[in-house]
């Protein structure tokens, strides 16, 4: 049996002390217990056995990766920031290890030491987590420190900061639900974020009797469209929409976060395709699409008279406000 070891070198034989040789050997996986300060830490721990007579030997490289086993564990149950999480942040803003450093107001060498393997302390480790998970902290620190920087490496963070920003920040009511959306725990895409936006007017109308947002929709082969937050978001294509989360209670009121959850309660346990068909299921889509063939470009409007109207029948018959009746009206479309 041959192993892989963190260098990339293949073993097919190593030194069994016992058997005086190069023998094959097999590798299992057991769980150690490790005593640190006090406290019992438990992990995966690969053991290498002689083929031939069943004794431990030494492959290379393993016990490396068996530190580094060790290491995630200790690092997530005391929560300090784990190693990938600080290439990460490297990643996401573009930025070197040393440039890194300087930016956060640590030592110029301090970056490349805990990618080494240093353990940060609590308030480095802290600083960093909230640098990886919301750009409004890098950027703090950027306006702070970033005479520290050379003239290209600020440039290439303020490009990637820009980004963020633009990706996170609402300027118009309709950004705002997409920026609440973004932050639930659903998985959205553009295409599924703008059927969610769809049924969301759909239910304000309905449920609270307001026109939530003013923006054009439009009758695309996919369905219901918003064309400012497609193109807002198009960076990400069909994969999953990724923004930094942030506090949502500063983003609606209370009475249009039930709204927003109650329809993601709904139509985000879908996939943008099952709800493109769900809307093409729907008269103000078809109305809106008359005359075009189904995979053909299509920009017409679905006018915000044209989804009240629509749902106030729906309404009358399936009582939208419960949800028994959300559910039998989905089945109704014979979609799902």
């Amino acid at each position: 049996m041959s192993t892989k070891t963190r260098g990339g070198e293949r073993y097919d034989k190593v030194l069994c002390a016992n058997c005086r040789g190069l023998q094959e050997f097999y590798v299992k996986t057991e769980r150690e217990i490790r005593r640190v300060n006090g406290k019992d830490y438990e992990f995966n721990k690969r053991v290498a056995y002689c083929k031939k007579c069943g004794c431990e030997v030494m492959v290379p490289g393993m016990e490396d990766e068996n530190e580094a086993s060790f290491e995630y564990i200790f690092r997530k149950e005391n929560d300090y920031i784990q190693i990938e999480e600080i290439k990460e942040i490297i990643d996401k803003y573009n930025i070197e290890k040393r440039p890194l450093s300087k930016l956060l107001g640590f030592g110029e060498h301090t970056i490349e030491k805990y990618l080494d393997g240093q353990l940060p302390n609590r308030e480095y480790s802290d600083l960093l987590r909230k640098a990886n998970r919301d750009y409004r902290v890098m950027l703090y620190y950027y306006e702070l420190n970033k005479e520290k920087l050379t003239p290209k490496g600020l440039e290439k963070i303020k490009e990637k900061l820009e980004y963020y920003k633009s990706i996170n920040e609402y300027n118009s009511s309709i950004e705002r639900y997409a920026v609440y959306i973004l932050n639930s725990s659903y998985e959205i895409t553009n295409l599924s974020l703008q059927k969610i936006l769809y049924y969301i007017e759909a239910f304000g109308q309905v449920l609270l009797g307001e026109q939530l947002f003013n923006n054009r929709c439009e009758a695309w082969k996919l369905g219901p469209v918003y064309r400012d937050i497609y193109e807002k978001y198009k960076v990400f294509g069909s994969g999953q929409i990724v923004i930094d989360k942030s506090d949502t209670s500063e983003i609606l009121d209370e009475k249009h976060r039930n709204l927003v959850d109650y329809v993601l309660k709904h139509f985000a346990i879908f996939n943008g395709f099952t709800l493109k068909e769900l809307t093409h299921a729907e008269s103000p889509w078809i109305d809106a699409h008359k005359g075009y063939a189904l995979d053909e470009r299509c920009e017409e409007q679905i006018t915000h008279e044209s989804i009240k109207d629509y749902f106030e029948k729906v309404d009358s018959k399936y009582k939208l406000n419960t949800d028994k009746g959300v559910k039998k009206y989905i089945e109704s479309l014979g979609v799902i």
